[in-house]
């Protein structure tokens, strides 16, 4: 307990013990916090989540108590009503997104009582409950002083009804009071040069104050308030007082002029971030949350001799001693990817590489060492689930599983949360090509509508806890994501075939790596099933990738989806009665032609006989996911 127990553990449990305050952990919202906001925010409320390096926009520090976005004076903190509309609206334009259509009010009560209790301090005034244009309940009372008065409460700056636009004024007033710093609206002002937080680039970054909608006035009256009482913690000041509410209003016409182009940037990592991790030392393979302590949290270090107290079962690392007791969890392993991943083609790759290079390679395909040396278990079950010979594990354990005091065992909620699989799903931001990781799934979830609903990655691919980890290798979970949509008709001689695929299942882009490659094609036939020459066409559905090029990117998002279209008007298509269309998936398709090059040359004669069995099993991998015939309709 003391090895995680933070400054701040102390800290509240000192006012816990002089009645002051109560710990964020032991308040009613703590399961909803861990499940939708430790990601991003971290389990200590410092911003540290193991999500922070991936998103767009840093995540708030709650520890630290100040917030960009207040209905309040510059230097007070937010009432219950601003966390509220924050939390049920979102951020737009970064990674926070808005839970109020799938929360209940009562429970986003619970997350602003968590919030506020990272930061006692800042709250220890009651908040009023009237701000302005929030994502609010019924108004209440403001709760009075024993004096009858609202002098200790958070004042709510006001701000006059909207008068008719005038950017004209509105560019001549920013000239005056914000071009130092804002400059053009690319933060290029002269003083932004000393400014410790740069100037927010209103050119290329949309507004982020959380809004009910995009409507121009709602948008217009976010700007307005932020221009009204400042953004804390930045060098950006509240000018309500300063100047007339009519040139609030103005500077806010200006502001979205400025901000009419910029265009919501969150399919990628953020420069900074790229840079940041760049140049750090830290490689993949890593957990890079603060707090909690993560299976992965960098390379496992050997168990070492077992303790005199565990049976010789339970002092192995062997997956088929774990199935002494864990059979069915082996069997459902025994045929997955996991149990593949020190695959032949794996192993052939790194037979010479340099060992800082292999050794990071074997983090995530064979991270015990114990067992590193051949990779054949490949992620075993004491590679995610022993640690000096402790078992670690979720927090609810399988009732037909018997305790055994002398077998030491650790719960942790990671294991019910996305941000386990990050370390071996989510590449570091430094290998950032067009923005994007070589494998970027973890943030992909994170910026999906699956994060925001609460399903975590294990609801999907380890369905009733089993451990087959299924994936797009396998047709029938492949055919439960897609739903493939086609149509076709002649009209004045030519044929058009429309076909779509959408994502309806995978709450990451489909595929998510750069190495499979789905495959939709449109072909015509004839009344006699033969195909008319000349009458096909694909849409390759992937990441192609060479080196740090992207050369394309036609993956599909959760919930979008990718169509062909195609005419033909020559030829045979007079004979053309029915479109087949079919959906091929070659899940290894990145990995084949290397694997043939490396064969057309010269090899050691073990690391031939790898590479012949990686070609030979990724070939044999294709299949097809759908093949629909649709009769060709006529005027």
């Amino acid at each position: 307990w003391q090895a995680r127990c933070t400054p701040r553990c102390f800290l509240v449990l000192a006012l816990v013990v002089l009645g002051g305050w109560a710990p964020a952990e032991t308040l009613p919202g703590w399961g909803l916090y861990d499940r939708l906001c430790v990601a991003c925010h971290g389990t200590d409320g410092d911003g540290r989540g193991p999500a922070a390096p991936y998103t767009w926009g840093r995540p708030r520090a709650f520890v630290r108590g100040t917030y960009l976005w207040r209905s309040t004076s510059f230097l007070q903190p937010p009432t219950d009503d601003d966390l509220r509309t924050t939390i049920g609206f979102g951020a737009p334009g970064s990674s926070m997104p808005g839970f109020g259509d799938v929360l209940a009010p009562a429970e986003i009560d619970q997350l602003i009582a968590i919030v506020k209790a990272f930061s006692p301090d800042t709250f220890a005034v009651p908040p009023s409950k009237l701000a302005p244009q929030g994502f609010s309940r019924a108004k209440e009372a403001r709760p009075r002083s024993a004096a009858g008065s609202h002098d200790l409460l958070p004042s709510v700056v006001p701000l006059g009804p909207p008068p008719p636009r005038d950017p004209v004024r509105g560019a001549k007033l920013f000239g005056q009071w914000c071009a130092a710093c804002h400059g053009t609206g690319a933060g290029d002002g002269p003083s932004a040069f000393a400014l410790a937080i740069k100037p927010y680039p209103l050119v290329s970054v949309p507004l982020r104050r959380p809004r009910a909608s995009e409507d121009r006035d709602v948008v217009r009256a976010a700007a307005a308030h932020s221009i009204a009482t400042g953004l804390a913690g930045t060098p950006m000041g509240g000018f309500s007082g300063k100047l007339p509410d009519d040139d609030l209003w103005a500077l806010a016409d200006r502001v979205l002029e400025i901000n009419a182009r910029a265009r919501d940037q969150r399919g990628v990592i953020d420069p900074e971030a790229i840079a940041l991790d760049r140049a750090s030392p830290i490689a993949a393979g890593t957990w890079p949350g603060a707090g909690e302590l993560s299976p992965f949290g960098g390379a496992i270090e050997p168990q070492g001799p077992p303790p005199p107290s565990l049976a010789p079962a339970q002092a192995s690392l062997d997956a088929q001693q774990c199935a002494r007791c864990h059979v069915k969890q082996v069997r459902e392993w025994e045929p997955s990817v996991h149990r593949g991943a020190g695959s032949p083609g794996f192993l052939a790759q790194t037979i010479a590489m340099p060992t800082p290079q292999r050794a990071a390679c074997l983090r995530c395909h064979a991270p015990l060492p114990e067992q590193a040396a051949d990779g054949v278990q490949g992620v075993s079950c004491a590679g995610c689930h022993v640690r000096a010979w402790t078992r670690l594990g979720p927090p609810k354990l399988a009732t037909s599983l018997l305790p055994i005091p002398a077998y030491p065992l650790v719960t942790l909620a990671s294991y019910e949360r996305s941000d386990f699989c990050l370390p071996c799903h989510q590449s570091p931001p430094r290998t950032a090509a067009a923005g994007k990781p070589l494998l970027d799934t973890y943030r992909e979830w994170l910026e999906s509508p699956y994060m925001r609903r609460g399903m975590q990655c294990q609801h999907c691919h380890m369905a009733n806890r089993e451990h087959a980890m299924l994936g797009i290798h396998d047709p029938q979970t492949l055919r439960q994501g897609i739903e493939l949509a086609a149509s076709a008709h002649r009209k004045d001689g030519t044929v058009t075939v429309l076909a779509s695929l959408r994502n309806i299942g995978a709450g990451h882009a489909l595929p998510t790596t750069a190495t499979p490659v789905v495959i939709l094609r449109i072909e015509l036939y004839d009344a006699r099933g033969r195909a008319i020459e000349g009458a096909r066409s694909e849409l390759r559905i992937g990441r192609d990738l060479d080196g740090d090029l992207e050369r394309s990117d036609t993956r599909i998002m959760p919930g979008e989806q990718a169509t062909l279209a195609r005419a033909w008007t020559a030829g045979r298509v007079s004979e053309a009665v029915t479109a087949k269309i079919t959906v091929e998936v070659h899940p290894d398709a990145a990995f084949e032609q290397p694997y043939a090059k490396a064969l057309a040359g010269p090899l050691p004669q073990a690391q031939r006989a790898l590479y012949e069995q990686a070609l030979a099993k990724g070939r044999a991998s294709h299949y097809l996911a759908e093949q629909r015939e649709v009769t060709i309709a006529n005027p």
